[in-house]
Protein backbone atom coordinates (compact mmCIF):
# COMPACT_ATOMS: atom_id res chain seq x y z
CA UNK A 1 0.00 0.00 0.00
CA UNK A 2 1.44 3.31 -1.16
CA UNK A 3 1.80 6.44 2.12
CA UNK A 4 -0.51 9.02 1.94
CA UNK A 5 0.13 12.10 0.28
CA UNK A 6 0.83 14.87 2.90
CA UNK A 7 -1.24 17.93 2.53
CA UNK A 8 -1.37 21.22 3.64
CA UNK A 9 -3.70 24.25 3.67
CA UNK A 10 -3.12 27.97 3.15
CA UNK A 11 -6.44 29.92 4.17
CA UNK A 12 -9.39 28.43 5.99
CA UNK A 13 -12.17 31.21 4.96
CA UNK A 14 -15.75 29.93 4.06
CA UNK A 15 -15.19 28.30 0.92
CA UNK A 16 -12.64 26.37 2.05
CA UNK A 17 -13.99 25.17 5.11
CA UNK A 18 -17.56 24.25 3.56
CA UNK A 19 -16.20 22.49 0.21
CA UNK A 20 -12.40 21.68 0.41
CA UNK A 21 -11.33 20.70 3.92
CA UNK A 22 -14.56 18.29 4.82
CA UNK A 23 -13.92 16.52 0.99
CA UNK A 24 -10.06 16.25 1.36
CA UNK A 25 -10.60 14.73 4.63
CA UNK A 26 -12.82 11.83 2.90
CA UNK A 27 -9.66 10.80 1.13
CA UNK A 28 -7.92 7.62 2.55
CA UNK A 29 -4.68 8.26 0.84
CA UNK A 30 -4.62 11.38 2.21
CA UNK A 31 -3.38 12.87 5.34
CA UNK A 32 -4.00 16.60 6.80
CA UNK A 33 -0.74 17.32 8.06
CA UNK A 34 -0.09 21.12 8.35
CA UNK A 35 -2.71 24.61 7.92
CA UNK A 36 -1.62 27.93 7.66
CA UNK A 37 -3.89 31.28 8.45
CA UNK A 38 -3.82 34.31 9.81
CA UNK A 39 -7.03 34.86 11.12
CA UNK A 40 -6.77 33.33 14.91
CA UNK A 41 -10.65 32.54 15.24
CA UNK A 42 -10.36 30.75 11.88
CA UNK A 43 -7.33 28.69 12.36
CA UNK A 44 -8.27 27.42 15.69
CA UNK A 45 -11.85 26.15 14.15
CA UNK A 46 -9.74 24.19 11.69
CA UNK A 47 -7.28 22.72 14.00
CA UNK A 48 -10.00 21.98 16.16
CA UNK A 49 -12.39 20.27 13.62
CA UNK A 50 -9.66 18.52 11.55
CA UNK A 51 -6.72 17.87 13.82
CA UNK A 52 -3.93 19.53 12.28
CA UNK A 53 -0.65 18.75 13.99
CA UNK A 54 0.98 22.02 12.39
CA UNK A 55 -0.20 25.16 12.37
CA UNK A 56 1.68 28.17 10.60
CA UNK A 57 0.86 31.65 10.43
CA UNK A 58 3.28 31.95 7.27
CA UNK A 59 3.02 29.87 4.01
CA UNK A 60 6.80 29.95 3.23
CA UNK A 61 7.45 28.81 6.45
CA UNK A 62 5.14 26.14 6.23
CA UNK A 63 6.69 25.29 3.17
CA UNK A 64 9.94 24.75 4.62
CA UNK A 65 9.09 22.87 7.84
CA UNK A 66 6.08 20.57 6.74
CA UNK A 67 7.73 19.78 3.13
CA UNK A 68 3.76 19.03 2.29
CA UNK A 69 3.35 16.87 -1.13
CA UNK A 70 0.49 18.95 -2.01
CA UNK A 71 -1.11 22.27 -0.72
CA UNK A 72 -4.23 23.47 -1.13
CA UNK A 73 -4.26 27.27 -1.51
CA UNK A 74 -7.59 28.95 -1.32
CA UNK A 75 -7.87 32.27 -1.24
CA UNK A 76 -9.03 35.37 -2.97
CA UNK A 77 -7.92 36.42 -6.13
CA UNK A 78 -7.05 39.58 -4.74
CA UNK A 79 -3.97 38.18 -2.40
CA UNK A 80 -3.59 34.69 -3.84
CA UNK A 81 -0.79 35.28 -6.45
CA UNK A 82 2.24 35.44 -4.34
CA UNK A 83 1.45 32.88 -2.01
CA UNK A 84 0.83 30.31 -5.22
CA UNK A 85 4.16 31.27 -6.86
CA UNK A 86 5.99 30.56 -3.39
CA UNK A 87 3.96 27.34 -3.61
CA UNK A 88 5.13 26.46 -7.21
CA UNK A 89 8.83 27.66 -7.47
CA UNK A 90 9.46 25.30 -3.83
CA UNK A 91 8.10 22.64 -6.29
CA UNK A 92 4.54 21.79 -4.90
CA UNK A 93 1.69 20.06 -6.56
CA UNK A 94 -1.24 22.92 -5.75
CA UNK A 95 -4.69 23.72 -5.90
CA UNK A 96 -6.15 27.03 -6.42
CA UNK A 97 -10.01 28.43 -6.52
CA UNK A 98 -11.58 30.25 -9.23
CA UNK A 99 -10.39 32.29 -10.81
CA UNK A 100 -7.03 31.34 -10.88
CA UNK A 101 -5.44 34.86 -10.85
CA UNK A 102 -7.12 38.33 -10.80
CA UNK A 103 -6.41 38.64 -14.16
CA UNK A 104 -5.23 37.40 -17.81
CA UNK A 105 -1.00 38.16 -16.72
CA UNK A 106 -1.27 36.21 -13.23
CA UNK A 107 -3.25 33.82 -15.04
CA UNK A 108 0.20 33.21 -17.29
CA UNK A 109 2.40 33.43 -14.62
CA UNK A 110 0.98 31.08 -12.61
CA UNK A 111 0.64 29.06 -15.99
CA UNK A 112 4.50 29.64 -17.05
CA UNK A 113 5.74 28.74 -13.18
CA UNK A 114 4.01 25.62 -12.93
CA UNK A 115 5.32 24.49 -16.75
CA UNK A 116 8.89 26.05 -15.61
CA UNK A 117 8.87 24.25 -12.10
CA UNK A 118 7.05 21.07 -13.58
CA UNK A 119 4.26 21.22 -10.86
CA UNK A 120 0.66 20.46 -11.62
CA UNK A 121 -1.72 23.09 -10.38
CA UNK A 122 -5.79 22.35 -10.52
CA UNK A 123 -8.13 24.69 -10.54
CA UNK A 124 -11.11 24.50 -8.53
CA UNK A 125 -13.63 24.64 -12.09
CA UNK A 126 -15.64 21.44 -9.89
CA UNK A 127 -18.73 21.89 -12.87
CA UNK A 128 -16.58 19.65 -15.59
CA UNK A 129 -16.50 16.88 -12.27
CA UNK A 130 -20.59 17.47 -11.83
CA UNK A 131 -22.95 14.27 -12.56
CA UNK A 132 -25.24 15.44 -14.89
CA UNK A 133 -22.29 17.29 -16.75
CA UNK A 134 -20.75 13.93 -17.38
CA UNK A 135 -23.77 12.39 -18.10
CA UNK A 136 -24.61 14.16 -20.36
CA UNK A 137 -21.04 14.68 -22.18
CA UNK A 138 -21.63 10.98 -22.72
CA UNK A 139 -25.15 10.67 -23.87
CA UNK A 140 -23.94 13.12 -26.77
CA UNK A 141 -20.83 12.06 -27.87
CA UNK A 142 -22.48 8.66 -28.32
CA UNK A 143 -24.76 10.82 -30.39
CA UNK A 144 -22.48 13.09 -32.67
CA UNK A 145 -20.51 15.72 -32.53
CA UNK A 146 -21.58 18.66 -30.24
CA UNK A 147 -23.46 21.33 -31.91
CA UNK A 148 -24.42 23.66 -28.95
CA UNK A 149 -23.09 23.99 -25.61
CA UNK A 150 -25.19 26.06 -23.20
CA UNK A 151 -24.50 27.49 -19.54
CA UNK A 152 -26.72 29.71 -17.47
CA UNK A 153 -26.08 31.06 -14.22
CA UNK A 154 -28.41 33.85 -12.67
CA UNK A 155 -28.68 35.15 -9.18
CA UNK A 156 -28.88 37.97 -7.59
CA UNK A 157 -26.32 40.87 -7.31
CA UNK A 158 -27.62 44.63 -6.90
CA UNK A 159 -25.93 47.74 -6.31
CA UNK A 160 -22.73 47.58 -4.56
CA UNK A 161 -22.96 43.63 -3.84
CA UNK A 162 -22.29 43.69 -7.30
CA UNK A 163 -18.79 45.17 -7.04
CA UNK A 164 -15.40 43.82 -6.12
CA UNK A 165 -11.66 43.10 -6.82
CA UNK A 166 -12.73 41.69 -10.00
CA UNK A 167 -15.85 41.64 -12.12
CA UNK A 168 -18.46 38.79 -11.23
CA UNK A 169 -17.84 37.48 -14.76
CA UNK A 170 -14.17 36.85 -13.73
CA UNK A 171 -14.75 35.69 -10.19
CA UNK A 172 -17.96 33.58 -10.25
CA UNK A 173 -19.80 33.32 -13.97
CA UNK A 174 -15.96 31.72 -15.22
CA UNK A 175 -17.76 28.23 -13.88
CA UNK A 176 -20.18 28.32 -16.59
CA UNK A 177 -17.70 29.87 -19.22
CA UNK A 178 -15.05 27.28 -18.30
CA UNK A 179 -18.15 24.48 -18.47
CA UNK A 180 -19.46 25.63 -21.84
CA UNK A 181 -15.77 25.60 -23.25
CA UNK A 182 -15.15 21.96 -21.65
CA UNK A 183 -18.23 20.51 -23.25
CA UNK A 184 -17.77 22.03 -26.49
CA UNK A 185 -14.83 20.31 -26.89
CA UNK A 186 -12.79 22.84 -29.38
CA UNK A 187 -11.56 26.62 -28.51
CA UNK A 188 -12.88 29.79 -29.46
CA UNK A 189 -12.82 30.93 -33.11
CA UNK A 190 -15.00 33.64 -32.67
CA UNK A 191 -16.63 35.87 -29.49
CA UNK A 192 -19.62 38.14 -29.60
CA UNK A 193 -20.79 39.63 -25.90
CA UNK A 194 -22.94 42.25 -24.62
CA UNK A 195 -22.66 43.29 -21.28
CA UNK A 196 -25.16 44.93 -19.02
CA UNK A 197 -25.71 47.05 -15.74
CA UNK A 198 -29.26 46.35 -13.88
CA UNK A 199 -29.84 47.80 -10.69
CA UNK A 200 -25.97 48.25 -9.92
CA UNK A 201 -22.92 51.01 -10.90
CA UNK A 202 -21.30 47.77 -11.62
CA UNK A 203 -21.52 45.04 -14.55
CA UNK A 204 -23.95 42.35 -13.56
CA UNK A 205 -25.46 41.15 -16.71
CA UNK A 206 -23.63 38.66 -19.44
CA UNK A 207 -24.34 37.14 -22.66
CA UNK A 208 -21.97 35.91 -25.07
CA UNK A 209 -22.20 33.50 -28.42
CA UNK A 210 -19.26 31.99 -29.44
CA UNK A 211 -17.79 29.77 -32.40
CA UNK A 212 -15.40 26.75 -31.39
CA UNK A 213 -13.00 26.00 -34.14
CA UNK A 214 -15.01 22.83 -34.44
CA UNK A 215 -17.96 24.37 -35.50
CA UNK A 216 -20.03 24.06 -32.16
CA UNK A 217 -21.94 26.86 -30.66
CA UNK A 218 -21.34 28.10 -27.17
CA UNK A 219 -23.94 30.28 -25.21
CA UNK A 220 -23.60 32.26 -22.10
CA UNK A 221 -26.33 33.47 -20.01
CA UNK A 222 -25.26 34.93 -16.85
CA UNK A 223 -27.66 37.66 -15.00
CA UNK A 224 -26.88 38.53 -11.22
CA UNK A 225 -30.65 40.73 -12.03
CA UNK A 226 -33.16 38.31 -11.22
CA UNK A 227 -35.26 36.97 -8.28
CA UNK A 228 -32.83 33.94 -7.41
CA UNK A 229 -30.19 31.03 -8.11
CA UNK A 230 -29.76 28.78 -10.41
CA UNK A 231 -27.25 27.06 -12.63
CA UNK A 232 -27.49 24.80 -15.41
CA UNK A 233 -27.23 24.37 -19.15
CA UNK A 234 -27.69 22.50 -22.15
CA UNK A 235 -25.86 20.10 -24.14
CA UNK A 236 -26.60 19.26 -28.23
CA UNK A 237 -25.92 16.69 -30.86
CA UNK A 238 -27.63 15.45 -33.73
CA UNK A 239 -29.89 13.06 -32.37
CA UNK A 240 -29.98 13.83 -28.45
CA UNK A 241 -30.26 17.17 -26.40
CA UNK A 242 -29.36 17.22 -22.43
CA UNK A 243 -30.90 19.84 -20.30
CA UNK A 244 -29.72 20.01 -16.87
CA UNK A 245 -29.73 21.61 -13.54
CA UNK A 246 -26.46 21.36 -11.59
CA UNK A 247 -26.02 19.46 -9.71
CA UNK A 248 -29.71 17.67 -9.28
CA UNK A 249 -31.55 16.85 -12.69
CA UNK A 250 -30.66 16.01 -16.28
CA UNK A 251 -33.45 15.94 -18.59
CA UNK A 252 -32.27 13.79 -21.92
CA UNK A 253 -34.50 14.28 -25.58
CA UNK A 254 -33.53 11.41 -28.28
CA UNK A 255 -34.42 11.57 -31.55
CA UNK A 256 -37.17 8.45 -31.91
CA UNK A 257 -38.99 10.70 -28.97
CA UNK A 258 -37.84 9.28 -25.70
CA UNK A 259 -37.56 11.30 -22.47
CA UNK A 260 -35.55 10.05 -19.73
CA UNK A 261 -35.22 12.39 -16.22
CA UNK A 262 -32.26 11.87 -14.21
CA UNK A 263 -31.36 12.69 -10.97
CA UNK A 264 -27.70 13.57 -10.05
CA UNK A 265 -27.37 11.49 -7.27
CA UNK A 266 -28.19 8.27 -8.94
CA UNK A 267 -26.17 9.07 -11.26
CA UNK A 268 -23.34 9.02 -8.91
CA UNK A 269 -24.68 5.90 -6.82
CA UNK A 270 -24.93 7.93 -3.65
CA UNK A 271 -27.41 9.42 -1.33
CA UNK A 272 -29.32 12.24 -2.25
CA UNK A 273 -28.20 14.54 0.66
CA UNK A 274 -24.58 13.88 0.06
CA UNK A 275 -24.36 16.54 -2.42
CA UNK A 276 -20.71 16.82 -2.46
CA UNK A 277 -20.34 13.61 -4.38
CA UNK A 278 -22.52 14.37 -6.62
CA UNK A 279 -22.22 18.36 -7.27
CA UNK A 280 -18.70 17.26 -8.74
CA UNK A 281 -16.68 18.81 -5.53
CA UNK A 282 -15.47 15.40 -4.04
CA UNK A 283 -14.78 13.90 -7.63
CA UNK A 284 -12.69 17.04 -8.54
CA UNK A 285 -10.51 16.58 -5.12
CA UNK A 286 -10.39 12.46 -5.79
CA UNK A 287 -9.13 13.23 -9.65
CA UNK A 288 -6.30 15.71 -8.07
CA UNK A 289 -4.57 13.30 -5.71
CA UNK A 290 -4.99 10.32 -8.13
CA UNK A 291 -2.94 12.64 -10.84
CA UNK A 292 -0.29 13.60 -8.40
CA UNK A 293 0.06 9.54 -7.86
CA UNK A 294 0.42 8.87 -11.56
CA UNK A 295 2.24 12.17 -12.69
CA UNK A 296 -0.84 12.92 -15.18
CA UNK A 297 -1.99 16.46 -16.09
CA UNK A 298 -5.37 16.99 -13.98
CA UNK A 299 -7.91 17.65 -16.09
CA UNK A 300 -8.68 21.63 -14.49
CA UNK A 301 -5.00 22.23 -14.47
CA UNK A 302 -3.80 25.78 -15.25
CA UNK A 303 -1.96 24.86 -18.83
CA UNK A 304 -5.41 24.48 -19.99
CA UNK A 305 -7.82 26.49 -17.51
CA UNK A 306 -5.28 29.61 -18.86
CA UNK A 307 -7.81 29.11 -21.89
CA UNK A 308 -11.01 29.64 -19.81
CA UNK A 309 -9.74 32.45 -18.32
CA UNK A 310 -8.48 34.08 -21.48
CA UNK A 311 -12.23 33.54 -23.17
CA UNK A 312 -13.61 35.11 -19.72
CA UNK A 313 -11.60 38.19 -20.91
CA UNK A 314 -12.72 38.28 -23.72
CA UNK A 315 -16.54 38.28 -23.20
CA UNK A 316 -15.37 40.59 -20.38
CA UNK A 317 -14.22 43.39 -23.22
CA UNK A 318 -10.26 43.08 -22.43
CA UNK A 319 -8.70 40.56 -24.87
Amino acid sequence: MTNPLRAAFIGAGPRSRSAHYPNVARLDDVTMESVCELDEERLDMVVDQYGFPSVYTHHKEMLESANPDVVYCVMNEQWALGPVLDCIRAGKHIFIEKPPGANVDEVRQIRDAAVANNVWVQVGFQRRHAAVVRESMARTQAGGPVSMAVGTFHKQLLGEAAGGFTTTLWNDICHIVDMVRFMAGGEPAEVHAHRSKFGSPHWNVYGALIRFDNDATGIIEATRASGGRTLGGQLHAATVGCYFDIPSRLALFTNDGQKDNLNGWDLAGVERSDSAAYDGTLDMHRHFIECIRSNTQPLTDIRDTVHTMELVAAIDGEE
